[in-house]
């Protein structure tokens, strides 16, 4: 419960019309199935809801929270369990008014945005100019603000969502703005560094706090060159759609006779900076987004599943040129890529459906339909690393998979779900297993506790990244492997944070992992492997001896 003294000041601040604390709508904001750590569809239900239209108000509720021993908890579109509440006595802070691009500045290629700004709307306006926006693989819907400053994502587009920043708006736990870079400087959004030491690490690291240091109210956003049309001439709806592939874009899938050749040419293609936008084609994802239905007979067919695993390992690729004697080179670089690794290239855009293919991954309207599989979907979160630490987990997600799909954990997506991409010629590349599971499948949710320990200890072997790090329980378990990191989070949550007003569950939590149920043998072990891999444990041998 909240205090009406509490409320009225909420409400005061934001507006009578943008607060509630009526249960149903309450409980609107508390279904938050997707991505939940916990196999259930609800989050904590919020003691309020306020949606601040601007900078000041986003303060003043930070602060009104301080004063009376209330936590914040701020989304832009919301997109996944973590935007919720992570326990009680929390404000729900919908972002939804904040909905501007505030400017786009097409000499210095940068546009500035509010967090409910999505990348669908950035990315139309952008092209009207000759420019487009990064956008992570969740798509079209969601705020490449939020991806930038406070969560994670990666793209097919070749870059990182961090790698993007030009200048931050942030409001810290006590209410204070802080403004990163030249903003601050009052020199405007062109860097977001300076002067003097960088704050990025300190806002985000690698992925962001999840609103548990603060909320974004504006940022600066780098754009890149767009030499398709301002318009694009879209007719009909997904299954019907009607444009014409522009003349200077190719849409191919390369196909490759196994893993090795495929990774070897798929990196070489990036090397050579030839695509637009570049990933794996796993055969798992592509036809449970156009046909899930047809795709669940197809797996029970041992000729088509045969057939299906013969083109497993193949990328997508949109190559753009600004001029035909470009494009040329391109096309013929390609080819010569293709024919030293023994694959072949087929020119979807030759095809009927080409413009629609096309249009439906330069928009980010596909990722969305993933979730027609079952209804829900995980992830086993890979490295963002050297390619071959990429491919490398492309590979162990998949038996991971294989042996789970067999004991009737999971959807059966041929194993093959794994979304590999590479960024920035391939410097940094990424890679991550999805699974897809049915909620009302007993099975499939009593799989998803195994299934995500799995990919853990898979990590912790490789001596990878570890997905999901985010959630208290592996946190715990991390951190002592990785300098400690939680240690310094909570030292700068003390300094940025002193009445402790963020919901910061997702940004320091730390739990117990429950074991329980596991097999025997892999809990022994992980406890093996965090024991071993502990490098604090060196430093007090040495101080002890």
């Amino acid at each position: 419960m909240i205090k009406d003294e509490a409320f009225e000041e909420l409400a005061q601040a934001v507006g009578a019309e943008n607060a509630s604390r009526a249960p149903a709508v309450l409980d609107s904001y508390a279904w938050q199935p997707t991505f939940n750590n916990r196999p259930q569809p609800w989050v904590t239900r919020p003691v309020a809801v306020v949606l601040p239209g601007s900078t000041a108000e986003v303060q003043e509720v930070v602060r009104i929270c301080n004063r009376h021993g209330l936590k914040f908890k701020a989304f832009s579109t919301g997109w996944g369990a973590w935007a919720g509440p992570s326990g009680e006595g929390v404000v729900q802070v919908d972002l939804r008014r904040m909905d501007r691009i505030l400017d786009i500045d097409e000499k210095n290629m940068i546009a500035v945005v509010e967090p409910y700004a999505i990348g669908g709307q950035i990315r139309a306006e952008a092209m009207k100019v000759g420019l487009n926006t990064h956008m992570i693989a969740a798509g079209a819907g969601v705020s490449p603000l939020a991806s930038a400053c406070a969560a994670f994502g990666p793209g097919w587009d070749g870059t990182y969502s961090p790698r993007n920043l030009m200048g931050v708006e942030w409001v810290l736990p006590d209410g204070e703005l802080l403004r990163l870079g030249t903003l601050g400087s009052g020199l405007g959004w062109f860097c977001a560094d300076g002067p003097g030491p960088s704050l990025r690490g300190v806002m985000r690291g690698k992925a962001g706090g999840l609103s548990g240091n603060g909320i974004f109210t504006a940022c600066a956003l780098k754009l890149f060159p767009w030499p398709g049309p301002p318009r694009p001439e879209v007719k009909g709806l997904f299954y019907d759609m009607e444009l014409e592939l522009p003349w200077n874009f190719r849409l191919y899938l390369l196909i490759f006779p196994d893993r090795e050749s495929w990774s070897e040419a798929t990196y070489r293609v990036s090397l050579e900076g030839l695509d637009y936008n570049i990933m794996k084609s796993p055969i798992g994802v592509v036809p449970v987004i156009v046909a899930p239905r047809l795709t669940r007979k197809l797996a029970q067919d041992p000729n088509l599943r045969a057939l299906l695993s013969s083109i497993q390992h193949g990328t997508m690729l949109i190559m753009a040129a600004h001029s035909r004697d470009e494009m040329t080179y391109r096309d013929a670089a390609l080819r010569e890529i293709v024919r030293d690794h023994g694959g072949l290239a087929l020119d979807f855009g030759a095809m009927a459906l080409g413009g629609t293919f096309w249009w439906s991954v330069i928009s980010g309207a596909v990722p969305p339909m993933s979730f027609r599989a079952g209804g829900q979907m995980q992830s086993g979160l890979g490295p963002d690393d050297a390619w071959d630490t990429a491919v490398a987990w492309d590979a162990s997600g998949e038996e991971i998979k294989r042996e789970w799909i067999g004991r009737g954990g999971c959807v059966d997506d041929l194993a093959d779900a794994c979304v590999d991409m590479l960024w920035e010629d391939g410097t940094i590349n990424h890679s991550e297993e999805l699974w897809y599971y049915d909620p009302r499948n007993e099975a499939h949710v009593r799989a998803l506790k195994g299934m995500a320990f799995d990919f853990l200890l898979a990590a912790l072997e490789q001596c990878t990244d570890q997905p999901w790090n985010i959630f208290p329980e592996q946190r715990k378990l991390i951190s002592p492997l990785q300098g400690d990191f939680n240690r310094w989070q909570r030292e700068l949550a003390r300094v940025f944070d002193p009445g402790e007003a963020a919901d910061s569950v997702l940004y320091l939590g730390e739990e117990d992992m429950d074991l329980s149920g596991l097999d025997p043998a892999r809990a022994q072990e992980l406890e093996r492997l965090l024991k071993e891999r502990d490098w604090m444990r060196e430093f007090a041998e040495d101080e002890s001896g």
